[in-house]
């Protein structure tokens, strides 16, 4: 599904719209449509029929420029001989991620967070499945785990970034990203800080 101009329009609306709101289940299609000013009927008949249909579209936005980014790297990755996996995505989708951080913010702060958690699993682990062919011998560890691991730990710093305050802007955070996914949480438990 590619969103254009006008979803996104619809998406900064919703956003606006629940910041406003006191609760998730009092967002209505007329909210965001006199947000927009544009009739609910417009909303429902052109473009989405539910709240629901609308947070799908919106997991779709956010994921389709780092979907397509991933997907080239992966098929491509001569191209990219001097970067592995974690610093690319800290490079490369970390700032595509940040630009949409409004919409990820209403995402993992509960409103629409499983869904997004399992849009996000279903979209990435046959992409990612190649990368850990091979590794269960060394870890004992079966292809599925270590994709959902991956995934799931990827999510989790993902989610603890948008959540602060105010997020710090990609080009200093993806030291930290890549730091946090290449160190185990022993390490990070074991740091003295004298």
């Amino acid at each position: 599904m590619q969103c254009n101009e006008i979803d996104e329009r619809i998406f900064t609306a919703f956003v606006l719209v629940i910041k406003e709101s006191s609760s998730y289940s009092k967002i209505t299609l007329i909210s965001v449509a006199n947000k927009l000013g544009m009739s609910r009927q417009a909303l429902y008949k052109t473009h989405y029929q539910s709240i629901d249909e609308l947070v799908i579209a919106l997991h779709y936005f956010i994921d389709q420029n780092p979907q397509m980014k991933l997907k080239k790297f992966l098929s491509q990755q001569a191209a990219y001989q001097h970067t592995d996996l974690i610093h690319f995505f800290a490079e490369e989708i970390l700032p595509d991620l940040y630009s949409k951080r409004q919409c990820l913010q209403i995402l993992y702060k509960g409103i629409a967070c499983p869904p997004w958690t399992r849009f996000i699993m279903k979209s990435y682990i046959d992409i990612l499945e190649p990368y850990f062919k091979g590794s269960e011998a060394k870890t004992g560890l079966s292809v599925e785990f270590m994709m959902q691991l991956a995934v799931t730990q990827t999510l989790t710093i993902i989610a603890n970034w948008m959540n602060q305050p105010k997020p710090e802007n990609p080009a200093t955070f993806s030291k930290k990203f890549i730091f946090l996914m290449t160190h185990s949480i022993n390490d990070l438990i074991s740091i003295n800080p004298d």
